[in-house]
Parts: C-alpha cells; sequence; structure tokens
C-alpha cells in the first residue's frame, strides 16, 4: 500500500516503575488518531502495544484501537524510532509543538469509508445503550464505541475513552475532522435504530456486546504516568 503520513508523538517515563517505559500518540493520513499506546520493555527488548481494555468475563486484554493494512507494524517502528530519539534528549528538551490540523479540515468525508457495527445491549441497567465498532477507510478499527442516553441529550455516541490521574477522560482513539465525527455518530445511530428492533436473544452480537460491556468496564488507564506531557497531544 502507498505510504501513509503519520505523526508520532512519545512520551518517555523518566522512572518509570513497571514494564511499561513511555506512552505515544499517532495520527495517521490526518484521519484518525489513536493515544495510550505504550512502549514496553521484556526479556525479548522493546515492544508497541495498542491502547487495550481487559474482558473480565474472557480474562484477556483487547486492543481498543487497531491500524489496518499492514499499517501496525510501520507504527510500532515509527514508535520506537521516535522512542530512542526523545530518550536521547534530556527531559527539559523534550515535546512538540501544537499539532497543525488544517489538512484533518479539509478531509472529504464522502471519500472515506466506514464500516460501521452495532450491537445493543438487551438490558442496559445504565445510560449506555449499545457498544460499536468502525472501520474508517480501511485504515484504523476503532473499538468500544458507546451509544449513550441522557435526559439532556437524548441519544448520542462517544469514542472509546479511558480516565487519567486527575479524574479527567480523554478519547482514547478518534476521528480528527469533526466532519468525520459526525458521520459516524450518525452512521452509528441509524444502524443503532435497525439493530434494536431485531431479536437479538441469544444472538452472537448480544454476546459481543455483553463482553464489550465488561472489557469497557475495566479500561487500562492511559497516560498514568506522563502527566507532565500528554495535555499537548493531539488536543
Amino acid at each position: 500500500m502507498p505510504d501513509k503520513k503519520l505523526d508520532v508523538r512519545v512520551y518517555p517515563i523518566d522512572e518509570p516503575k513497571g514494564n511499561t517505559k513511555a506512552f505515544a500518540s499517532v495520527s495517521i493520513d490526518d484521519i484518525a488518531a489513536i493515544r495510550g499506546i505504550r512502549v514496553v520493555s521484556s526479556k525479548g527488548g522493546l515492544f508497541v502495544t495498542m491502547p487495550q481494555s481487559y474482558d473480565n468475563k474472557a480474562d484477556k486484554f483487547h486492543d481498543i484501537a487497531v491500524p489496518l493494512s499492514g499499517l501496525r507494524k510501520e507504527v510500532s517502528k515509527a514508535v520506537l524510532r521516535e522512542y530512542k530519539a526523545q530518550t536521547a534528549l534530556i527531559p527539559e528538551d523534550r515535546g512538540y509543538q501544537t499539532p497543525d490540523m488544517s489538512a484533518a479540515k479539509d478531509i472529504k468525508v464522502d471519500e472515506i469509508k466506514l464500516g460501521i457495527n452495532v450491537f445493543p445491549l438487551e438490558d442496559p441497567e445504565g445510560s449506555t445503550k449499545a457498544f460499536a465498532s468502525v472501520n474508517i477507510d480501511g485504515l484504523v478499527a476503532i473499538r468500544g464505541i458507546r451509544v449513550v442516553e441522557s435526559e439532556e441529550k437524548g441519544l448520542f455516541v462517544t469514542m472509546p475513552q479511558s480516565q487519567d490521574r486527575t479524574g479527567l477522560f480523554h478519547d482514547v482513539a478518534f476521528p480528527l475532522s469533526g466532519d468525520l465525527r459526525k458521520e459516524i455518530s450518525k452512521g452509528v445511530l441509524e444502524k443503532f435504530e435497525a439493530e434494536k428492533s431485531v431479536d437479538r436473544k441469544q444472538s452472537l452480537g448480544n454476546r459481543l456486546a455483553d463482553g464489550a460491556q465488561k472489557s469497557a468496564e475495566h479500561v487500562t488507564p492511559v497516560g498514568v504516568a506522563a502527566k507532565q506531557h500528554h495535555p499537548g497531544v493531539l488536543e
């Protein structure tokens, strides 16, 4: 596939207490961004993991967002290169300028292909009524999207989120264009309305949704050890 534009930003942890050595974020072709990527140390050396959530029922982790079409290897290589470059600098010299978002605003939404799946919850006990996943133009798959209902807003869509040490929530993966976000939200809600009228009793979708609900309740915190750097990352 043709080379894709990657904006990679890595934030080393000065005094890591575990095997996570850095957090990273990446934007792909000015279309979508992924935060909470980790640089992890093991006996085999350094490797990169995508942001994950824990599925309590299956007792395993699942990626929240995944670069597609061979991009995962390219993203991992780019993250490790940038990690080495940042760790070669003293902490005071690390950091990045605010990203230029003008290219994202020029994205033509009608040229972006979206693959949307929605899994309504059979008996929702809270405000979350369904989970969804979206494939954005064959570049990025985002899971753990929620259909939420409130008295003030009615039904609306949220990207997968994690909570930092200060208690604030941040999107883990998301489209960079406001118009594309609106298009995804519209598509998710339309699919939700169509799916919720279907008898999903004992269906595969219902089981997936149940697992997604449990995993979303155990989202691994992003930015836990990068408090001093993260506020300026791909905002």
